[in-house]
């Protein structure tokens, strides 16, 4: 059984790219949302039923329906943006206890 207290840290080395990829991952997955949005204004199917039917399917599955691209991409720039945030606070974790590693070695030696 594993403790629940226990806590799962980065070596702050390792976060710091880590923290940069996800920056950069999030970047792409935007892009791939702004292009998928451009697909609401597909055509090109002709004016036949089947055609237009085609189109709408297409255009649904890339902006419009709950399983669209679109959501899908969202989805993914939340949970990747978390995992950011995550590897910050392990950068921030490890310069905060390096600072009060520092204040407390100052005082060592001095007299009160």
């Amino acid at each position: 059984m594993s403790n629940p207290e226990q806590v799962f840290n980065v070596n702050p080395n390792v976060a710091k790219p880590l923290a940069i990829a996800c920056e950069a991952l999030v970047a792409e997955y935007r892009l791939l949302v702004n292009d998928a949005q451009h697909i609401k204004q597909l055509g090109g199917f002709g004016t036949l039923k089947s055609g237009l039917a085609l189109q709408e399917k297409f255009q649904e599955k890339a902006f419009g329906s709950p399983d669209s691209l679109v959501n899908a991409l969202e989805s993914h720039i939340t949970v990747v943006d978390g995992m950011r945030a995550y590897f910050q606070k392990c950068i921030d974790n490890a310069a905060m206890q390096e600072q009060q590693n520092v204040d407390s070695l100052r005082g060592v030696g001095r007299i009160n």
